[in-house]
């Protein structure tokens, strides 16, 4: 991973999105976030540059620090007019940390796994999954989140793994599933007396 600069929107937080970004003095700005995942320790963003080209981008919160940490390039006949371009909901990359004492169990229906796994973090765009059997990057996952008086079923695609679980993208969610996955979050982010350290 190489080390860059980046430049941030800032909203209701700190460095909610990349705004631009530099390697080894080269400027590039994002016409587009394509992606964003989540660790423990860290937020990851795929984003479309001005070159065309698709950039990973890795927030480490704790350091305050950006990486690269990937990159693919896109062919000439793969660029998409960039006026086409729906522009993203930032609202849709909110990240929650799951209180400890909440629990989102994680299991994957594709590969017909029990008690995968439990979420950590998680976002309308995707979540991280502490689990002992974390799959390989690229690895898509059906995958069942089970919440109190809620079931939500989402198509997913791993992005990234570490020793204590993997993060993923929701790659294919039904409106139906996406109105459920809004509903946890909401219930996520509500102001609860049992959780004074709820973190917003």
């Amino acid at each position: 991973m190489s080390e860059i600069r980046v430049e941030c929107y800032a909203g209701h937080r700190a460095d909610e999105r990349p705004l631009r970004f530099v390697i080894r003095g080269r400027e590039f700005l994002v016409h587009e976030i394509d992606g964003r995942w989540y660790s423990p320790e860290a937020s990851y963003f795929r984003v479309r540059a001005d070159d065309g080209n698709y950039y990973v981008l890795r927030h480490d919160e704790t350091q305050n620090s950006w990486t690269l940490d990937g990159f693919r390039a896109t062919r000439r006949e793969d660029r998409v007019d960039q006026m086409a371009v729906i522009k993203v909901d930032l609202r849709r990359h909110e990240r929650i940390l799951v209180p400890d004492a909440t629990e989102i169990h994680v299991t994957d229906g594709l590969n017909g796994q029990l008690a995968y796994g439990v979420a950590t973090v998680i976002g309308p765009g995707g979540m991280f999954v502490r689990t002992k059997t974390p799959q390989r990057p690229g690895a898509v996952l059906a995958l069942t989140l089970e919440y109190p008086l809620i079931s939500v079923e989402l198509g997913c695609t791993v992005r990234h793994n570490t020793e204590k679980g993997m993060g993923v993208e929701f790659t294919d969610v039904t409106p139906e599933n996406g109105q459920k996955l809004q509903s946890l979050l909401l219930q996520l982010r509500a102001p609860s007396l049992d959780s004074p350290d709820r973190v917003q």
